[in-house]
This record gives C-alpha cells, structure tokens and sequence, in this order.
C-alpha cells in the first residue's frame, strides 16, 4: 500500500493540499499520513491536536475509506517533515500562488526537495479537479527517467491520458563546437524527436496508459510547460538534485513554474 504523507499547518494552501491528497489518496487506496510540524505554530498541543483531528473529518468526509493517520513532530520546516516522512512514497505541501520560489533563495520549497527522498507534490491554493491529462517534461539527459516513470503511474491510476513534453532549441554556435555549427535545424529537430520516442516507449512499459500524447515543441521549456499548465491537472518534473545556492536543484523550469500556476507540480528526483 502507498503511503502519501501532507504537511499541514491548517492556511488555506495547507486545506487544499489535504483535499487533493485525500483524493488521490482514495484513488489508488493509499494511507494518508497527516503531519504538523509544531515549530511554527508554538507549544500548544491541544489546540494542534484538534487542527489535526478537524482535517481527519475532512478526509473522512470527502474521502469515507481512507486510512488516515495524525501525528504532530517538533522540530523545523521543512527538514523534520523531510525527515518524519523518510519511508512515504509522495510528500504533499501546499503553496501559495503569486510568491515564486525563485524570488526567495532558499525557499521552504527548495529545501523540502532537498530534504525530500521521493517525489514531493506542490499543490497551489485554488486548485480544483479536472480531467485533463497528466504532463509530464522531459530532458535530454537521464534527470527526467523518475519523473516519467511517476507520471505514467499517476495517469493509469487516475484513468487519465499521459502527455509527454519535450522541449527543443538550436544549440547556440561556439568556436569549440563545430558539431553545432554543422547541425541542420532538421537534423537537431530528429534527434529530439527521437528523445521524445525513447521517453514514450518507456512510459509504455512501465504502465498501461492509453492514450498517450507526445508534443515535440521548439521552445524553452519553462514556457511550453506553462501554456500547457491549464489544461493538464498535474505537472511532474524530475531534477538533477544539486544544491540549493548553485539554483540547479530543481532547475530553471521548476523554479519558474512554482507558485505561478495553478496546476498541481510534482518534483520527482531520481534516486540519490
């Protein structure tokens, strides 16, 4: 059984984030862990307690046969829920929309992932289901392999059709790089063409999703993902897990998208 674990502090973004679980939860027949990390809101165990019980009645509510566990644990955000949901196999938080993680360095967002041993689900307030496919980018090197593999297990479970993203540009011409200054806009078009096909074979054989959509798009990523955002009710992202300051942790991508749209994101690194 798949555990998913939600950091909740009771906000607006936090409510949402628990419905969106619960849902998901109630899918597949997962166990919800409902998690307060206590340094924020001070000492006051009751009134945490019954913040806590009040968003088990909300599962139940919304989602009657979902197992649901409370529990409060002291120490800081976001390394203690990091550390508290070691064994989960999705962490969930909310996030407020209109405050870019990339505006803050360091950002609770950027050290959950950093803390994080699996795929963690960003779900911005005002999120409401649809039922649009799941999105999922893909890079042209291997960063992208859990992301993909996630993705397609999300679309088979929710019933949704899966559509791959790849992203493509002519590589800008250096004195070194004579391949680039020889390469066709068709050659270099082909070869992530032929990305794009590797990444649908594999989704294919990890789960039996159909239909599968597969978009080739000359663009940057960052801006491809976001026009497609709104028609797409999840995101999922992989990344190279490098350090917080360098900024290639999540990447640009992430790092742009987060806290902008309105569309769940799921940062799906591979594993350390």
């Amino acid at each position: 059984m798949r555990t998913i674990t939600l950091g909740y502090d009771d906000g607006p973004a936090a409510r949402t984030a628990l419905d969106w679980a619960a849902r998901s939860a109630a899918r597949d027949g997962s166990e919800l862990d409902i998690t307060t990390v206590t340094s924020g809101l001070g000492g006051d165990a009751r009134r945490i307690d019954r913040m806590l019980e009040d968003a088990a009645r909300r599962v139940h509510d919304t989602a009657p046969g979902v197992h649901v566990e409370v529990h409060r644990v002291d120490g800081s955000m976001p390394k203690a829920l990091a550390e508290d949901a070691r064994s989960a196999d999705l962490v969930v938080v909310g996030i407020r929309r209109g405050s870019p993680v990339k505006a803050v360095l360091a950002s609770k967002p950027l050290r959950l992932i950093a803390h994080a041993h699996g795929p963690v689900a960003f779900v911005p307030d005002g999120w409401a289901p649809n039922d649009h496919p799941v999105t999922v980018g893909v890079d042209d090197d291997d960063s992208s392999r859990a992301a993909l593999l996630f993705a397609a297990a999300e679309a088979d479970a929710a019933g949704a059709p899966l559509r791959v993203v790849h992203a493509w540009s002519m590589p800008v011409p250096t004195l070194e790089g004579s391949v680039a200054l020889i390469s066709s806009p068709l050659q270099v078009k082909d070869q992530h063409r032929r990305i794009l096909k590797d990444a649908v074979q594999q989704a294919r054989a990890a789960a039996a999703v159909a239909p599968i959509e597969d978009v080739l798009v000359s663009s940057a990523p960052t801006p491809a993902l976001a026009h497609l955002a709104p028609q797409s009710s999840l995101l999922v992202l992989g990344t190279h897990r490098r350090g917080v300051v360098t900024g290639g942790l999540l990447g640009s991508v992430a790092q742009d998208l987060l806290g902008r749209v309105s569309t769940p994101i799921v940062i799906a690194p591979n594993g350390r």
